[in-house]
């Protein structure tokens, strides 16, 4: 879990007099020894999991070892991020690559890499997820219902850092920027997204820039790259922001060669054309806050955050900025900070009357799992890069417990001019689609929250598998209703999972929501007569669809499509032992072996690859 949450973990588990090892995020982030887990844990309890969606972090890596044969819990509201591709790689922390071919999707490697379609996906995750729609869960407690605040719809105010006629000027010659050499189109998008944020923050990365031209430049007349300490001391990822995490690989990789002197006079140039004084954004800002409600100020940018807290000083202002912060112009602790501002979430004594506060400004850093339902509004004074973002941050004060009756969110978004240039509205719509795809439950949008089923229809399936069925059908057992349109549903067993094919007059698909519409129907609806031609022909329409996931689980025992897979790398020196073993008879040695290549040819989980990889290594 993320060492901010460590004091809430251990409160809960006090309460139920339990125990258990906690290691957070950051420890595997520096490759904390997974062996400080032993002795073995039978199951693994992985909060804000979303943070493990990337394979390639030491985090993720540590965490697909330490967790080989245990039982893997993962909790997170936010799954999806940008892509499929991260549901993907939560899924591998726990499953082998081929656990879903039954249900289209033979490999899980593969399907992060784009080669599934995204209804197959979203089939699997009804097998690994419970994900419930807010409305759903409000009715889920029978006879005490949860209660949520209500969400009004969202405020948008489009206002830029600087006056109109500066910031086309400023947005222009942004764009000819080109040092960088392949990172140069991110390094552009960098500087316009502090460019929306607030002129500060802007500033900040210019100077950044400038410095990385200079260090690029030194190390070109010294014959050598800049190594991966240059650049992390340039751009920490102090802000979480996610351009930043990879602007820094491409960087690596297009280091030589990438700066002219005639960057260093573009930078400079730029910026000299950044004008100080009226701030129409910040301004935007104060009207907002004019009503004195609690809200939160979120930034993508800490130089920005810096800035508000020193323009709202006036307004007993509170900020946060990672393991500290501000109460009005005096250095804080975090926890304090979230005292003063929010007392009854946190559990505390109301503040005294010199501490009392009615706005925070804080970072993402403050976007995951505090607990902030005192406040009513959260203002998103930037767009981060990821509706999910939005959703983890609307999350601090949409949550069980809150004393309003509705709370609601208002969107800064940028003038025309640079958001044609950022297209950050278009982007957030398309990740909101994806998440969409991947049966999210908090779906969150520029303009508030969107509507999400999730996995609702689950619930119902359920429900109806222990409803009036006083007895189990026999296997090729059928039955008719009266419907509203003409189909045929199939339940069929794919190796060990079962799924469901529609057949309708359009096609036939495995449609396992769609299968649930129909069944719940079939509860209700008056019997019929059974047409067995209608029923051959449904069989014979759903046959390719079968033949085709029975291939597939035939082809997966060999993994024939993976053959660069890490255990495929062993087969022939394990085909070679058993040569050998043939030769002198040893009966014994063979079995094993013969198990050995049958294990090797399946499918393994990402940590399985990760020691397996290390052994070969």
């Amino acid at each position: 879990m993320p060492a901010v949450l460590v004091p809430q973990w251990r409160t809960l588990l006090a309460r139920h007099g339990a125990e258990a090892p906690i290691i957070t995020h950051e420890v595997l982030s520096r490759g904390g020894d997974h062996r400080t887990f032993r002795p073995p844990v039978r199951l693994f309890l992985v909060d804000e999991a979303h943070r493990f969606r990337h394979p390639h972090t030491n985090r993720y890596r540590e965490l697909a070892k330490a967790v080989v044969g245990a039982r893997v819990l993962l909790i997170t509201a936010t799954p999806v991020h940008n892509r499929l591709a991260d549901q993907c790689h939560l899924y591998r922390l726990f499953l082998r690559d081929d656990a879903l071919t039954p249900l289209g999707v033979p490999s899980l490697s593969r399907a992060a890499r784009g080669d599934t379609a995204p209804e197959l996906l979203t089939g699997a995750a009804t097998r690994l997820t419970v994900a419930r729609s807010r409305q759903r869960v409000r009715t889920y407690g029978g006879d005490h219902p949860l209660r949520f605040p209500q969400r009004t719809r969202g405020r948008v105010v489009r206002a830029g850092s600087m006056p109109d006629a500066d910031l086309e000027i400023v947005v222009r010659g942004i764009e000819k920027l080109d040092a960088g050499g392949d990172a140069a189109p991110l390094f552009r998008l960098l500087l316009l997204s502090r460019l929306g944020s607030s002129v500060p923050a802007l500033r900040h990365s210019l100077v950044r820039y400038e410095v990385y031209v200079e260090m690029a430049l030194a190390a070109e007349r010294e014959g050598r790259a800049l190594g991966p300490r240059e650049f992390q001391r340039l751009f920490p990822d102090t802000d979480r922001d996610a351009l930043q995490l990879v602007l820094l690989p491409v960087l690596l990789s297009s280091s030589n060669g990438s700066a002219r002197l005639g960057d260093l006079a573009a930078i400079r140039e730029l910026g000299a054309l950044v004008p100080d004084g009226f701030d129409p954004k910040a301004q935007a800002l104060a009207r907002v806050l004019a009503d004195g409600r609690k809200t939160i100020v979120f930034t993508g940018a800490l130089r920005t955050a810096r800035y508000l807290a020193r323009c709202f000083a006036r307004r007993r202002v509170a900020a946060v900025f990672g393991t500290g912060g501000l109460l009005g112009d005096t250095p804080a602790r975090r926890a304090d900070v979230l005292r003063a501002f929010a007392p009854d979430s946190q559990g505390a004594p109301p503040p005294a009357a010199a501490l009392e506060t009615n706005l925070l400004i804080a970072t993402d850093l403050l976007s995951e799992g505090v607990n902030l339902q005192d406040a009513e509004r959260v203002v998103h004074y930037d767009l981060p890069w990821s509706p999910a973002r939005l959703a983890q941050r609307v999350g601090r004060i949409d949550r069980l417990g809150s004393p309003h009756e509705s709370i609601d969110t208002v969107t800064f978004v940028p003038p025309h001019s640079l958001a044609r240039a950022l297209r950050m509205e278009e982007r957030l719509a398309a990740k909101v689609r994806v998440q969409a795809a991947a049966a999210a439950t908090q779906l969150e949008t520029v303009r508030g929250p969107a509507h999400a089923d999730g996995l609702d229809w689950c619930d119902r399936l359920d429900r109806l598998s222990r409803g009036r069925a006083t007895e189990t059908a026999t296997t090729g057992a059928c039955a008719a209703i009266v419907g509203a349109a003409p189909a045929v549903i199939l339940i069929v067993r794919l190796g060990a999972l079962v799924d469901a094919i529609v057949v309708d007059e359009m096609e036939a698909r495995f449609d396992t929501a769609g299968a649930a519409d129909y069944l719940e129907l079939a509860m209700v609806a008056g019997e019929r007569r059974v047409d067995r031609d209608v029923v051959e022909r449904a069989l014979t329409q759903a046959g390719t669809l079968v033949r085709s996931r029975l291939g597939a689980i035939a082809d997966a025992r060999w993994r024939a499509a993976d053959r660069d897979r890490v255990g495929r790398r062993l087969i022939p020196w394990v085909l070679a032992a058993g040569r050998s073993a043939s030769r002198r008879g040893d009966g014994m040695e063979l079995v094993a072996l013969d198990a050995l290549v049958s294990r090797l040819s399946a499918g393994m989980t990402a940590g399985e690859e990760l020691l397996l990889d290390a052994l070969l290594e």
